[in-house]
């Protein structure tokens, strides 16, 4: 019997990304051959990571069913065909592929919408956000801090390194859901909802309506400031002392020369509050601790050093990822209840009153 629920969630989530990429595309700002040209990266990349997933999830299926205790067990083609039978009838396959779709989908949108659209709304909070960093600090930058705490060149070559391992989880935690059991359908279903609604309502929304460019920008798009000066002085001095290149200027000058063209980017665009990045991170914590407690502390960490590389690395004002992991936080309390109410079978549901 079709499971429902996945159809249910399925519609909700690529309704609600429907929408927003109807709305980008809207704005007249975002060329459709470009769009499209995009799109089709995304979607070579996340059928890519599906299929990397997929061969990995099938390795666990075959030596979940391996010969044992001098039995022979069933073949490898018959315990494919009969998960493959299995998850046909589960939900004609929707919660195989929708992940992987929505993630090509999303990124899409949120790509043209954050190189083509935010500009409009211009940089001019940079100034406010540093001036709460400063009160926050003590009327100290943040990175003073942090480079106080983790000095040299070596430290940030390792914050670095970090900071930018993000992708993997990023996509990888989305593509993850269309592999696990029927089981797991509340905390998928949490999960990719919460990850729509950072991307759409932080990343998009209140993106355009705090627009910021972040500390590495500041020179370019709010003014002179000799602390953020001093930030991009050191950063070189630390990429000229390791004899490589630190990821973060070199991405940085990248998005720089991005924002100046006509053509969509893969990557493409600058914005600093609230930090998609840092949300995300309190995102992968926040389902770790749903799974196991270790996963959850180790994600929290995980999390502690992306925020501190987004203030070392210059992309971030403190404050962003605060207001951003507050942000997640409530999110994923909202998307539990509606996970938990899609995770109901539908007589129950319909005997229920609606929530509010």
């Amino acid at each position: 019997m079709t499971d429902a629920r996945e159809v249910r969630a399925a519609a909700i989530g690529f309704a609600i990304v429907a929408v927003y990429m109807a709305l980008v595309l809207l704005t007249g700002r975002v060329d459709p051959a470009d769009f499209l040209s995009l799109l089709s990266n995304y979607l070579l990349c996340s059928l890519t990571l599906f299929v990397g997933a997929g061969m990995f999830a099938l390795a666990v299926l075959l030596y979940a069913n391996r010969p044992r205790g001098g039995r022979p067990g069933p073949s490898p083609f018959t315990v494919i065909a009969r998960w493959g039978a299995a998850r046909w009838a589960r939900d004609r396959g929707v919660s195989l592929l929708w992940p992987p779709l929505l993630f090509a989908l999303l990124m899409a949108s949120f790509n043209a919408f954050k190189q083509m659209v935010l500009p409009l709304a211009g940089f001019a909070f940079d100034p406010a956000f540093a001036a709460a960093d400063r009160l926050l600090f003590l009327g100290h930058d943040p990175w003073q801090v942090t480079h106080a705490i983790l000095p040299g060149a070596v430290a940030t070559d390792i914050v670095d390194r970090s900071y930018h391992g993000w992708f993997a989880p990023m996509s990888l935690g989305v593509i993850a859901c269309a592999w696990l059991s029927t089981d797991s359908f509340e905390l998928r279903t949490r999960y990719l909802l919460s990850y729509i609604a950072i991307w759409i309502l932080l990343g998009s929304v209140l993106a355009f309506l705090l627009s910021a460019a972040g500390p590495c920008f500041y020179l370019e798009f709010a003014g002179p400031s000799p602390s953020f000066q001093a930030l991009g002085e050191q950063l070189t001095a630390q990429q000229d002392a390791l004899g490589h290149p630190i990821s973060a200027l070199t991405i940085q000058r990248g998005l720089l020369h991005v924002q100046s063209q006509s053509a969509l980017a893969m990557g493409g665009g600058i914005s600093a509050m609230p930090s998609v990045h840092n949300a995300l991170a309190v995102l992968f914590a926040l389902a770790g601790f749903r799974i196991h407690r270790v996963a959850g502390w180790a994600m929290t960490a995980f999390a502690a050093v992306i925020w501190i590389g987004s203030i070392h690395l210059g992309w971030h004002y403190a404050i962003d990822g605060i207001v951003a992991a507050a942000l997640a936080i409530g999110i994923w309390r909202i998307t539990g209840r509606i996970a938990a109410r899609l995770a109901e079978p539908a007589p129950e549901r319909l005997r229920k009153p609606a929530m509010a």
